[in-house]
């Protein structure tokens, strides 16, 4: 008989990854499931699931309601992600990963990062001895906004979203095992604007990147999913009030608060599906009478 093994992932999306911040919050401090047995994170919610893992969960709306919206994270003219601020600064200086409990968790814990010399997907893991911080920064290296690449064991990086999408993600977790899959997803497909620029920055980019961009546009995000295991997708039931370089803080919190909101509204569904169970009320003592 098989054994039931339950993976989290959160995709990517810059900004817009304050929502599964948001709903992993929630799902910790509030319906306590903070130990699933694997956790596939990439880009942007990567950080997230380090401190998540960590048990960190105080941190991660810290991060995202104190210190992500500001105008030293991101500019816009030219359209910039300071990554080695959030990673040094924010990260390393500010709140810093307990790196030992994320050492000592129990839950494989799996990162996309894209080789840029292939333009194929390796995953970091556990198993993985490369920094935590250092990881995070090749994870959420966006070729466009980051304007470079990260070394790891003699190879550069980048962002893990330009060559995986998320049937990739979810098919990675039913490799390792996965009989059931919690997804939470930042956004199903890039519209409007976002696509615009997409192209602008794929066209303007060297050819291994502007290929995996345009490649990753064309592919669907749902396609092709195993049909032989249990999955259950949480995601903004709108759109955000964001994109994916926005700083302004009233912006970040309301996307944070909806991946909060959307956990909470499914609450019993979701404790259903992830076989999460209450913790018994204690009976309350009749008041003597004086």
């Amino acid at each position: 008989m098989q054994t039931e093994k339950t993976a989290l992932i959160t995709s990517g999306g810059g900004m817009k990854c304050a929502y599964a911040a948001g709903a992993l919050v929630t799902l910790a401090k509030r319906l306590g499931f903070a130990k699933p047995d694997l956790f596939i994170s990439a880009s942007g919610s990567v950080g997230a699931m380090f401190y998540y893992l960590a048990g960190q969960h105080d941190e991660i709306e810290q991060f995202w309601l104190r210190y992500v919206p500001s105008p030293q994270m991101v500019t816009l003219f030219p359209p910039r992600l300071h990554l080695d601020y959030v990673v040094d600064t924010i990260m390393h200086r500010e709140i810093p990963l307990n790196e030992d409990k994320l050492s000592a968790t129990e839950t494989r814990w799996f990162v996309p990062i894209t080789d840029l010399q292939t333009g194929k997907t390796d995953y970091v893991s556990n198993d993985t001895w490369y920094d935590s911080y250092e990881v995070m920064r090749a994870a959420k290296a966006i070729p466009f906004l980051y304007g470079g690449a990260v070394r790891l064991g003699g190879k550069k990086y980048v962002d893990g979203d330009v060559s995986v999408n998320m049937a990739d993600l979810i098919r990675k977790a039913r490799h390792e095992g996965a009989t059931k899959i919690f997804v939470i997803s930042n956004t199903f497909k890039h519209t409007g604007l976002s696509k615009l620029l997409m192209f602008y920055w794929a066209f303007s980019s060297p050819p291994m990147i502007r290929q995996l961009v345009l490649n990753d546009m064309r592919r669907e995000e749902w396609d092709h999913l195993p049909g032989d295991v249990d999955i259950y997708v949480i995601g903004p039931q709108y759109p955000l009030p964001l994109n994916t370089i926005t700083h302004v803080r009233r912006k970040v919190a309301e996307a944070y608060y909806m991946g909060v909101a959307d956990v909470l509204s499914r609450r019993e569904t979701i404790e259903r599906f992830l076989r999460i169970e209450r913790p018994a009320e204690k009976p309350q003592l009749p008041q003597s009478s004086s």
